[in-house]
């Protein structure tokens, strides 16, 4: 519609022929849509991609590839369908126009009722928990390699605890989505780490690509990249509000498409290199396979710093809905938000130290929460809008109810059926299977995972037991290449630089 046809705004004959069509809703400050593009990658690159290219070492170069570019194609049309929902709900209902705190949950309850709109608004907690806890343990991650190589061995789980006191004070302000200059830093400090993690696996490419080595195909694996690709994707939360401060909010569609072309390839180069010139000997993530010590460390910071204003972000919707739950007065800072968003910060704390494994929990996250926000419900609630709106002109038209009657009748299945077009409702359905069976899959594999044996104990339990060593290793801080992860690029003695 809006992005194929081009039409000069005021020639002659288009005044002429037409009737004027209702004006779309516009808002007199707020940002263009290539700024809006550059939002999105700043909110969806990030954590997960660092991840990615062990995702397509676990699934396989064809199968990975294959599911992070399906992966762009469905999430794309739900972050475009998210748009169409609420251009259409500021159509029907003018006060969606002005400012509003909680669109996805208002969405909900627009296309199916109240009890739609609190499982919504717990589903958007729980996401926001679980991306706060993936992104803590991939700050400590980062964080307890860079000591590591700096000559600071520090143990992981008190990493943990030292980027809670880090983010503790920050978790206090008001939603941070209003330093714009923050989501412009995030997605240029991404890209930029991008780009510096592929210039980094080719420079090691002589030497571990001769001996790289791929595990055998397995099916737990094959999901649990799934979870990880799904991660990657996983922004969908912020997307109705980055709509809502466009000045051309139906433009939201081109933001889109601009940003997931970028991002898909930027996803697609960065997961081939790291599969081709690491394979099996990636850990966790692709930042400590980089042999240039110096690279690494400063891919590591830049994600780092990426990551850290994202908890801040996450946090901010997940802490002002338990507020609304808790009654906090909102509007000014009182010792019960104080106490709230503290309690939050060590629930959060206390995931990740009860879990430390970053990569399988991201796969659990991206698997349960992540995809019911990003692949299953921007299409049900897509569907459920329009076939009531079409039912409401259809009745109206047929003069079964008055125009000025209250747009408050919700659509069933069956008016579903009758007015969505047959190919929109198969794309949908292909879409949601897709995300319901890798969700499932995801899921029910990272949790079986979780529950083995072979994974370490919680922080708290290693420390009854054994007591954590706060220095762990001999300042190595590389995950070495070949088979046996002892292949250095430089030459170095492996004893040394490898851990």
């Amino acid at each position: 519609s809006d992005m194929v046809i081009l039409k000069p705004h005021n020639s002659v004959s288009d005044a002429s022929s037409k009737p004027p069509k209702p004006a779309k809703h516009r808002n007199h400050k707020g940002i263009s849509w290539p700024t809006a593009a550059i939002f999105i990658v700043g909110d969806m690159m990030g954590g997960g991609m660092i991840a990615l290219p062990l995702a397509v070492v676990n699934a396989g170069l064809i199968p990975g590839i294959t599911i992070i570019i399906l992966g762009a194609i469905f999430t794309g049309y739900t972050g475009v369908q998210l748009g169409d929902n609420w251009t259409l709900m500021q159509k029907r209902w003018p006060e969606y126009k002005s400012h509003c705190r909680r669109p996805y949950p208002e969405m909900a309850y627009r296309a199916m009722g109240t009890r739609a709109k609190r499982l919504v608004s717990f589903c958007l907690c729980l996401t926001q928990f679980g991306i706060s806890t993936v992104l803590t343990l991939l700050a400590a991650n980062n964080l307890s390699n860079l000591l590591a190589a700096v000559g600071f061995p520090i143990n992981f789980c008190y990493v943990i605890i030292l980027i809670a006191v880090v983010l503790w004070p920050f978790v206090m302000l008001k939603s941070p989505m209003d330093f714009w200059q923050a989501a412009v830093g995030a997605a240029v400090s991404s890209t930029v780490a991008a780009i510096l993690i592929v210039a980094g696996a080719i420079h090691d490419a002589p030497v571990c690509q001769k001996a790289v080595t791929y595990p055998e195909f397995s099916f737990t694996n094959l999901f649990l990249a799934y979870g990880t690709i799904a991660f990657a994707y996983g922004g969908h939360g912020a997307f109705p509000t980055i709509q809502h401060d466009m000045t051309k909010p139906f433009r939201f569609n081109r933001a889109v498409w601009a940003s997931y072309i970028f991002i898909l390839i930027v996803y697609i180069v960065l997961s081939t290199t790291g599969y081709s010139v690491y394979g099996d000997s990636m850990r966790n993530t692709v930042i400590p396979s980089l042999q240039t010590s110096w690279l690494s460390q400063l891919v590591n910071v830049m994600i780092t710093v990426h990551v850290l204003p994202t908890v801040v972000i996450v946090f901010s919707p997940l802490a002002q809905q338990v507020e609304e739950w808790t009654n906090v007065p909102q509007g000014h800072f009182s010792m019960r938000r104080f106490a709230i968003r503290s309690l939050l910060l060590f629930g959060i704390i206390f995931t990740a130290e009860s879990i430390p494994h970053f990569g399988v929990f991201l796969d659990l996250v991206g698997g349960s929460t992540i995809t019911l926000m990003t692949m299953l419900l921007p299409s049900v609630f897509y569907l459920f809008l329009y076939a009531s709106h079409n039912k409401r002109k259809d009745l109206i038209n047929t003069m079964q109810i008055s125009p000025d009657s209250p747009d408050d009748q919700l659509a069933g299945f069956s008016d579903i059926w009758r007015y969505t077009s047959k190919p929109l409702l198969l794309f949908n359905g292909a879409s949601f299977v897709f995300g319901l069976l890798g969700g499932i899959a995801a899921s029910y594999t990272a949790v079986c995972e979780l529950l083995d044996a072979k994974m370490a104990p919680p922080c708290y339990v290693q420390w009854f037991t054994t007591g954590l060593q706060v220095a762990v290793s001999s300042g190595a801080s590389t995950h070495c290449c070949g088979p046996f992860m002892n292949l250095t690029v430089s030459g170095a003695d492996p004893l040394h630089v490898c851990l």
